[in-house]
C-alpha cells in the first residue's frame, strides 16, 4: 500500500481542458496581433502591451498565492518574479516609452503612460484583462477548488513570463531595425509568444 501510494501519479489534465486552456491562449494574443496588423503597432506598442500584460500576470499569480499558502516555495517564487518583471518592465519603458530619459520620466510622474494606458491601449488591456480571467477561473477549477479530491498543479506564470519579457527587450530593437513600423517582423514576434505560449500548455501531455 505504502509502495503504491509512492508511485501513484498525479492525474492527467483531460484533452478538453487543454484545448480550452489553449483557446484562450488563442484569444488573448489574438490582441496584440490585431494591434499589429489593424492598429499598426510599431515596437513600443508591441512591448508596451506585453509589460502591461505581465502586470496582469502578477495580479493573477497573487491569487494563486492565496490557494497555495499550505505548499512551500510559492511566496519566494512569487517574490523573485514580482522584481524581475517589474524590473524589466521599468527598463523597457526607458528604453522604448515616450520618455527621453529616466529624468523626464520620473518628472512625469508616469502621467503620459496614464494616458497611453486610458487612451489608445484601454480596449487591448481591457481583452487581455478579461481572457487572462478566463485562464485564471480555468486554472483554479483545474487546481480542484471545488473538488478537493481530485487536484491538477496550480502554477505560477510570472517566472516564464520574466523570461519572455527579458527575451522582448532584448530582440525588439533589431526587429525595429527593418524600418519605423517593421510590420513583418512584428507580426512573427506576436505569433512566436502565442506559439510559445500553446506550447507550455501542452508540454506536461508529452513529458509525461
Amino acid at each position: 500500500m505504502v509502495s503504491q501510494n509512492r508511485t501513484a501519479k498525479k492525474p492527467e489534465i483531460s484533452t478538453s481542458t487543454l484545448i480550452n486552456r489553449s483557446i484562450s491562449v488563442v484569444l488573448t494574443n489574438l490582441v496584440p496581433i490585431y494591434g499589429v496588423v489593424y492598429l499598426g503597432w510599431d515596437s513600443f506598442g508591441l512591448v508596451f502591451l506585453f509589460i502591461m500584460e505581465g502586470v496582469i500576470v502578477l495580479v493573477a499569480d497573487a491569487i494563486k498565492v492565496q490557494f497555495l499558502k499550505k505548499e512551500k516555495g510559492f511566496k519566494n517564487n512569487f517574490a523573485l518574479e514580482f522584481c524581475f518583471i517589474l524590473f524589466f518592465g521599468f527598463f523597457a519603458l526607458l528604453v522604448y516609452g515616450p520618455y527621453a530619459s529616466l529624468e523626464n520620466l520620473i518628472s512625469d510622474k508616469l502621467h503620459l503612460i496614464k494616458e497611453i494606458i486610458v487612451g489608445e491601449f484601454r480596449y487591448p488591456l481591457l481583452s487581455i484583462a478579461f481572457f487572462r480571467l478566463i485562464r485564471l477561473v480555468q486554472d483554479l477549477f483545474n487546481y480542484g477548488i471545488t473538488n478537493s479530491t481530485k487536484k491538477h498543479p496550480l502554477n505560477l506564470e510570472g517566472g516564464i513570463w520574466s523570461l519572455f519579457l527579458f527575451f522582448a527587450v532584448i530582440v525588439a530593437p533589431f526587429v525595429a531595425k527593418s524600418g519605423p513600423n517593421p510590420f513583418g517582423g512584428l507580426l512573427v514576434f506576436a505569433l512566436l509568444k502565442m506559439g510559445g505560449e500553446l506550447l507550455y500548455v501542452w508540454i506536461s501531455r508529452f513529458t509525461r
